[in-house]
């Protein structure tokens, strides 16, 4: 079908994908996700004013975390696009436009390595993998999934020649590239750090372990260390100055900061809770199920994209002798499998599995072609038949989340809060509340430190020390960022000030605090100001 393949290489279409990304977004409204609002654009802020050495971690654990992804978007809201939300959302709706346009260039290659043109059933596989639920759910979104997907796509893309390459054919550019890209992802975000890992042990799968690929893949490695550096090293490095880890909170059983306990600070809510569930887990999205916390989804494609690789390899078997998965498809399945399995050991989030579900749809082709090449000499009518059915069924089954938005306002961040005086001391009680700190007037002249679980969590460490001693020993004016909700949060306070009470309580206003429908979710969010009485 050569207008199908025409079609995947006109250079319309990455334009016409970039407007698709931008529309979706726009039609969402404003981003206003729990992450938005704990961490994604104080964060930003914080990084610009250098805050890290001022603040304890006003929006809790996250405050630790790489803000170089964050700084577009923040910068463009609070400058070029300040009055343009529709503008800036369509702006986040980009990403999602541009991982498409690298599925599709994935999927161009693939089938030119298998030897055929691009076919409409290609298209089905684009689909199958672009309306995911972790995929579609987070287009136009802040919380960074869609652009990691595509440095891990656009490494998986300049590495799929490096099955078929002859020692010396430039295979060290490529593979050091590859390995590069997907390396800068992980340093970005540390949800990204299987797919380096996962690419290089599939080319070498894919290479039969020659000595080529495993040249390749230990190249990529290099790579990939080379690219992690590249955009964490400055961040690790001051945050191993500032608390003895480089990586801070995680993994501390590893370095030992004293500022929190020996434990690895890694979210295990939505690690499975058996061994039955760690083997079957995608078979748990198939209805709607909130496994994955208070977000109900459906989706099966990791169900049926796992069948069909275990039908893949049967077919395989079966056929041996005379049929083998060509290196194409070894290295996509390679790359499913261990990037599953790592993810699933480390963190088992599903919104984090963006590469792995993008993919989901190729990985049904491929088996399809494969499984009609073993069993049917009707092999393009067995692939259609397939194809055809799994859209039907993945569309018919699948149910999206919404990780929150609001309706847009006349500003990009529509947030008012109250002033301060220069000098004070601002605590932030309870999550997600840190986003609000870049729009509190003279925020730059005050310090802000937080009261959360994160406190809790370290007691007796040195992160609650050194919230504890800013509190008690601050002589000036204080404030409170709280909501209704923060009755825990505010038992911590009163243990470090025993007779306190908040008064002149200012309401902050913020149009990110609703749902599309407009019901309001601030829980009466304010900023009070915190009297000691005397003797306190």
């Amino acid at each position: 079908m050569p207008f199908i393949d025409r079609l995947m290489r006109s250079r319309a279409l990455l334009p016409a994908l970039l407007a698709l990304g931008a529309g979706i977004s726009i039609s969402r409204g404003q981003d206003a996700a729990w992450d938005l609002k704990n961490y994604h654009l104080y964060n930003a802020w914080a990084f610009l004013h250098a805050r890290l050495g001022t603040d304890l971690a006003p929006a809790s654990m996250q405050s630790f975390f790489n803000p170089l992804l964050d700084l577009p978007y923040f910068w463009l809201g609070t400058g070029p696009l300040a009055s343009a939300p529709r503008i800036l959302a369509g702006f986040q709706g980009l990403w999602y436009g541009a991982l498409v346009y690298a599925l599709c260039r994935i999927t161009l290659r693939f089938a030119t390595q298998s030897g055929r043109m691009a076919h409409w059933t290609d298209v089905v596989a684009i689909v199958i993998g672009a309306t995911g639920t972790m995929t579609l759910s987070q287009a136009g979104m802040s919380t960074n999934e869609v652009p990691l997907s595509l440095l891990v796509l656009a490494g998986y893309f300049i590495a799929m020649p490096l099955v078929a390459m002859p020692e010396g054919a430039k295979l060290a550019a490529r593979a050091m590239t590859a390995g590069l890209v997907c390396g800068l992802a992980a340093g970005l975000k540390p949800t990204a750090v299987v797919y380096a890992p996962a690419l290089g042990g599939a080319v070498w799968i894919a290479t039969g372990f020659s000595r080529t690929g495993t040249r390749a893949a230990a190249l990529i490695g290099l790579g990939s260390v080379a690219g992690f550096l590249a955009s964490y090293a400055a961040w690790g490095y001051a945050l191993w100055t500032l608390t003895g880890n480089p990586i801070f909170p995680m993994f501390n059983q590893v370095f030992h900061s004293p500022w929190m306990p020996v434990t690895s600070g890694t979210d295990r809510q939505f690690m499975p809770r058996s061994l039955t569930q760690a083997v079957l887990y995608p078979f748990w999205w198939l209805e709607k199920n909130t496994t994955q916390g208070g977000n109900a989804f459906a989706d099966a494609r990791y169900a049926l994209a796992m069948i069909a690789l275990v039908a893949a390899g049967l077919a395989a078997a079966i056929a041996r002798g005379r049929l083998a998965p060509s290196p194409a498809r070894r290295m996509l399945f390679a790359f499913l499998a261990i990037g599953y399995g790592l993810w699933l050991a480390l963190y088992s989030i599903l919104r984090y599995a963006v590469p792995i579900e993008i993919l989901t749809g190729l990985a049904f082709l491929a088996s399809a072609e494969l499984v009609g090449a073993a069993f049917s000499a009707e092999r393009r009518r067995i692939v259609s038949l397939a194809m055809a059915s799994m859209l039907v069924v993945v569309l018919a089954t699948t149910r999206y989340t919404d990780w929150g938005h609001a309706p847009f306002g006349r500003t990009a961040f529509p947030v008012q809060a109250p002033v301060v005086v220069p000098g004070s001391l601002v605590v932030i009680l309870s999550a997600p509340n840190g986003y609000v700190v870049p729009f509190v007037r003279n925020a730059e002249a005050a310090r802000f430190v937080s009261l959360t679980w994160f406190n809790a969590n370290g007691a007796g460490y040195g992160f609650s020390d050194r919230v504890n001693d800013a509190i008690v020993k601050h002589a000036g004016p204080m404030y409170a960022v709280l909501r209704d909700t923060s009755e825990p949060e505010q038992a911590m306070l009163r243990a470090l000030l025993p007779r306190y009470r908040f008064t002149s309580c200012a309401r902050i206003a913020s149009g990110i605090e609703q749902t599309r429908r407009r019901r309001d979710l601030s829980d009466n969010l304010r900023l009070c100001e915190i009297q000691r009485e005397r003797g306190a």
